[in-house]
């Protein structure tokens, strides 16, 4: 949720003043709007769940809110709505983005949907663990005119065509913004500070400075990785024109979605807020992202159908790329060994060769030493003895505990058809979860 950017206290001290980029407080959501007579300034929106107002300020509990400024570097660039408006119903409203993405990008079949999905999620980022991330992968300009578009929906939208730490470091605190990032290059600090800056509840110290980072991205991008966090979207070269998006109808288009946007997000926070999931079928590492990306779309079935099989593919390529992940074969290599009957201890330079057998049966390219496979054993906790034929693993009863603990927590191959082998394995436990 978001908190104030600062707190002054005033010379009563019993009240203080708070610059604020919005509020979520227990009878009241404060938004900032663009001030209609100084558009350069903010004025706050409030929405107690029957009615809105527009104030200069706020106060709730001993306690001025006042909207922060927005004169100086990146954030005068930063779009803000300039009032909430109705919309006739949530699908309505997203069929409406979805055809407007249509019009002026080239997409994929499914492409529209994504993309007014990911707008969505923008709107309740705070709301949740982790924001939304996206990956726009092809040409250049295909992916500079989905980024333009994203600013005309996203909330607190920011198009950058460079971007530095220093630049990062001038983002107000709890802002929040969806930074939509058409540089290709991103230099190792921005791509470590922007990654580290997803999960909302940690902070990035650099020197004596805080950097506050964190908020929904989309990316245009050369390629991507399953690990890396969010959805991907590959974009085609477009056979034939598109219509060109000039400045007025951005502008038009921004001003209508965006006070849509707002009113959508005022009147579904708390319901958003309270959104459960099972998440049973996504593998761990992505269960954090399923909230963001799905309890925005409440109201919009299809959109919601269609995030969700995109998340699902994400998770089987992330369950697909663990099988050549070392530390997930050494892993499954040692569950071998507890299996085996009669075993009572295997030596390193052995599970080296069942490795390197796994290796060759899924067609990779590559074969380990004893000595890697030692240290990845050691990686995994699991410690070797120095013994006169070699390093040697006593299969005991404690140690045996362990590798059927790591190898569940990795999913090994072996483990995913449920069957009991030994009295260490979880009955009927497939993908961190049991049936």
């Amino acid at each position: 949720m978001l908190l104030a950017q600062a707190r002054l206290n005033t010379n009563d001290s019993k009240q203080s003043i708070v610059e604020t980029f919005g509020e979520v407080l227990p009878d009241v959501l404060i938004e900032p709007i663009v001030c209609r007579a100084r558009p350069h300034h903010l004025q706050l929106l409030t929405w107690n769940g029957r009615k809105l107002a527009i104030a200069d300020a706020v106060e709730r509990g001993g306690v001025t809110y006042k909207p922060a400024a927005r004169t100086c570097g990146l954030l005068s660039a930063v779009r803000f709505p300039k009032n909430s408006t109705p919309f006739e119903s949530p699908a309505k409203l997203a069929s409406s983005i979805s055809g407007f993405l249509s019009r002026y990008a080239n997409l994929p079949p499914d492409g529209p949907s994504l993309l007014t999905s990911f707008a969505l999620a923008t709107w309740f980022a705070d709301a949740f663990q982790v924001a939304p991330v996206l990956y726009l992968v092809g040409q250049q300009n295909e992916a500079d005119a989905v980024l333009r578009c994203l600013g005309c929906i996203c909330r607190r939208p920011l198009l950058l065509a460079d971007l530095d730490m220093a630049a990062l470091g001038r983002l107000g605190p709890r802002l929040n913004p969806t930074l939509l990032i058409a540089q290709r290059d991103l230099g190792r600090a921005v791509t470590h500070a922007l990654r580290a800056s997803n999960n909302r509840h940690f902070h990035i110290a650099r020197g004596k400075d805080i950097l506050h980072t964190y908020g929904a991205r989309a990316y245009s991008a050369d390629s991507w990785s399953p690990h890396d966090p969010g959805l991907k979207m590959c974009l085609a070269p477009a056979t034939i024109p598109l219509p060109v998006l000039s400045e007025a109808a951005e502008q038009e288009f921004a001003n209508d979605f965006q006070g849509k946007l707002l009113r959508y997000r005022m009147q579904n926070f708390r319901q958003v807020l309270r959104a459960k999931f099972d998440c049973g079928d996504f593998v761990p590492a992505i269960r954090d992202e399923v909230p963001t990306w799905l309890a925005p779309t409440a109201g919009c079935p299809d959109l919601r159908e269609t995030v969700s099989a995109w998340l699902l593919q994400r998770s089987r390529d992330l369950e697909e790329s663990r099988f050549s992940d070392l530390k997930c074969v050494v892993a499954e290599a040692c569950l071998f060994y507890c299996h085996k009957p009669d075993s009572k201890y295997f030596f390193v330079r052995e599970l080296a060769e069942r490795v390197n057998d796994l290796l060759l049966g899924r067609h990779e390219d590559m074969r380990l030493e004893d000595r890697k496979v030692g240290q990845l054993l050691r990686d995994l906790g699991i410690r070797a003895q120095r013994v006169v034929q070699g390093y040697r693993v006593l299969l005991t009863d404690a140690v045996r505990a362990q590798i059927h603990q790591i190898a569940h927590a990795y999913q090994v191959l072996s483990v995913q058809d449920g069957v009991k082998r030994c009295r260490h394995c979880p009955i009927g436990q497939t993908n961190g979860r049991s049936n």
